[in-house]
């Protein structure tokens, strides 16, 4: 195992749950084969998720779908081996994209170099997941995304072998943060990447 792959989910025991299903959405593995739903989904919220992805620019205006192919091809990948475990949230007739759920290590590549503030005690090396989601911009007035976070804390509650699951965003996204907050999430911790616009906040 070389260093730069951290220590996966499956090194650690952590098997990928099934998904789930919610009131009019279900939640499943996010395979290939979703690359031009997906793809929809990520261009009509192209501008929340430059901001969201923090390693901008991304989408770029000419994001095509063989380039989402490309990295739907490394997310199925990254599932099948343990490393990251990347979920399609879809209304309930697989027809629409309506967000992406992600689940990360806490020694994933994309931490490692992080500088961590806790505001707790709670410290980046005692979490077990790090986890994010998107929801379509069109879907938040309705709020789904609060309906999808409170569905998917039962989730990872009830059919995940997490001790504890962190929820990340990060400060440029108040309407994100507001609905982790609604549901009575404590911040945990911030980390800092020297690539990052936005300092990143955990929610535990």
């Amino acid at each position: 195992m070389c260093d730069d792959a951290g220590v996966s989910f499956r090194e650690q025991g952590i098997q990928p749950a099934d998904g789930f299903s919610g009131d009019g959405f279900i939640v499943r593995p996010l395979v290939p084969s979703d690359v031009v739903l997906d793809h929809e989904a990520v261009m009509s919220s192209r501008e929340f998720l430059y901001h969201w992805e923090q390693e901008p620019p991304y989408p770029p205006e000419d994001f095509s779908v063989e380039d989402n192919l490309e990295d739907l091809e490394q997310m199925d990948s990254e599932h099948r081996t343990g490393s990251r475990y990347t979920y399609t949230v879809m209304n309930a007739a697989e027809t629409q994209v309506l967000g992406c759920i992600y689940l990360l290590p806490n020694d994933d590549r994309m931490y490692r170099t992080a500088e961590v503030t806790s505001h707790d005690g709670t410290d980046l090396s005692s979490v077990d997941a790090m986890v994010a989601f998107w929801v379509r911009v069109s879907m938040w007035e309705n709020g789904f995304e609060r309906d999808l976070l409170e569905a998917m804390l039962g989730w990872l509650r009830d059919d995940w072998s997490l001790d504890r699951p962190v929820i990340i965003t990060n400060e440029k996204l108040d309407h994100q943060i507001a609905t982790i907050e609604s549901l009575d999430l404590t911040r945990r911790f911030d980390y800092d990447r020297d690539k990052d616009m936005y300092t990143s906040h955990a929610y535990g």
